[in-house]
């Protein structure tokens, strides 16, 4: 799973033990869950799960979805960690300015439904907190009666980041050295996710050449999305271009051409030395949470990351990493040196690893959720609801693919 299905299923799992919790996919599951039920939201029995349902948490909602949801009561918490219009700018950037003014108004206009719709707005950090009330505002979406209530709108807007799984991760499985035939000696660096358009593993890259080291291997962990609608990466395609230019694929740079299941990821790792993430002075960046950041401090791993965004900030008062300027092969070869070859300064990391680790479970993170759903369950004013779906609805209905949606609320 990427990011985004890795919150749903956990948040299913922390609030499954006080909640009774469906979980709807995309697709048919070919799993199952302990202590919640997931289903296809394509099944023939979503619209009577739904109305059976009192609160719905939602990453993005249909016309169609908020109308159902409205109509029937339920109060809806929207869940704003993955700034979306700013990650469109560097996902599109290659396409033509008409395409890219399209799919970003289209990110916009979601957005401003999602919000008019809420009861509730959960994100990933304070700076996400800040961007997002500046667009309650811009959208004249900061009630005077709810600002009269809650000044410091905390209850309606609050941050509740990724965690972490607990209990710990022990190895129990094959890794990284098995997959790519490493030596026992080598000192792995593991970039732990995907290759997205606003990364930069190609600083990362030029610093391995810098490096030169055959005891030091950089390995990305996944290449292709397994979701099939997420198109593939222009900046994956010119990593594997760069290390090959290097000389450095499969003899120092190495790439997991699959996806890692989620639960058998603790495995890589927990073979690796240290964990890596480095990025472009993007806006995306300002406002991001890097989601897999997390499993670096689950395991134990101390980080090297570039400066800029909420996790490394996180890094430099936690100590349990260093962040490095953007763009720097230089200064990230010096670091990431510095580090493997100091097992003092490593442990000393680790040990504030193991100190952060208890702050960051999924038990403690989703608390604004549960503080949340108490505090919403408070008379319903649907017709305000259904009226305010009907007006952006009205909106926006000329825009290109919103008149099947106006439809089939509609029933026709």
């Amino acid at each position: 799973m990427s990011g985004p299905s890795i919150r749903n299923w956990e948040f299913a799992r922390a609030l499954a033990k006080n909640h009774q919790v469906v979980l709807a996919a995309p697709n048919h599951p070919e799993i199952s869950a302990e202590g919640f039920e997931i289903i296809s939201h394509r099944s023939e029995d979503f619209d009577e799960r739904l109305k059976e349902s009192r609160v719905l948490i939602a990453q993005n909602l249909t016309i169609p979805l908020a109308f159902k949801a409205k109509k029937g009561g339920l109060k809806i918490i929207i869940d704003a960690y993955d700034p979306l219009p700013l990650e469109f700018l560097e996902l599109f950037k290659g396409e033509s300015f008409k395409k890219q003014k399209a799919k970003q108004s289209s990110a916009i206009n979601q957005l401003t439904l999602n919000f008019k719709m809420a009861d509730g707005i959960i994100c990933a950090s304070e700076k996400q907190r800040d961007l997002w009330t500046g667009f309650l505002l811009a959208n004249q979406l900061i009630d005077p009666k709810r600002y009269e209530k809650d000044p410091g709108f905390s209850h309606f807007i609050d941050v509740v980041p990724f965690g972490l799984p607990t209990p710990l991760p022990v190895k129990d499985g094959p890794g990284i050295r098995q997959k790519f035939n490493l030596a026992q000696g080598d000192k792995i660096i593991l970039w732990g996710g995907g290759i997205w358009n606003w990364f930069d593993p190609l600083t990362l890259i030029n610093a391995i050449k810098i490096i030169g080291r055959n005891d030091i291997k950089l390995v990305f962990m996944g290449m292709k999305n397994p979701d099939p609608t997420v198109p593939e990466m222009e900046m994956a395609r010119q990593a594997v271009a760069l290390a090959k230019e290097l000389n450095l694929l499969g003899k120092n740079v190495y790439f997991n051409d699959g996806w890692v299941p989620y639960n058998e990821r603790h495995n890589y790792f927990l073979e690796a030395s240290l964990g890596v993430s480095t990025h472009f002075a993007h806006l995306e960046t300002r406002f991001s949470f890097r989601t897999r950041m997390l499993d670096y401090i689950w395991a134990g791993l101390p980080i090297v990351a570039t400066k800029g965004d909420s996790f490394a900030e996180l890094i430099e008062k936690e100590k349990i990493g260093i962040t490095v300027p953007y763009e720097d092969p230089q200064a990230l070869a010096h670091v990431i040196t510095t580090l493997l070859d100091d097992p003092h300064k490593m442990e000393l990391m680790k040990i504030n690893l193991a100190r952060l680790q208890p702050q960051f479970t999924w038990d403690k993170a989703i608390a604004p959720i549960e503080k949340m759903i108490k505090l919403i369950h408070q008379p319903s004013h649907r017709f305000q609801d259904l009226k305010a779906i009907l007006s952006f609805t009205t909106q926006k209905v000329r825009e290109k693919g919103l008149l099947p949606s106006l439809l089939k609320c509609l029933g026709v």
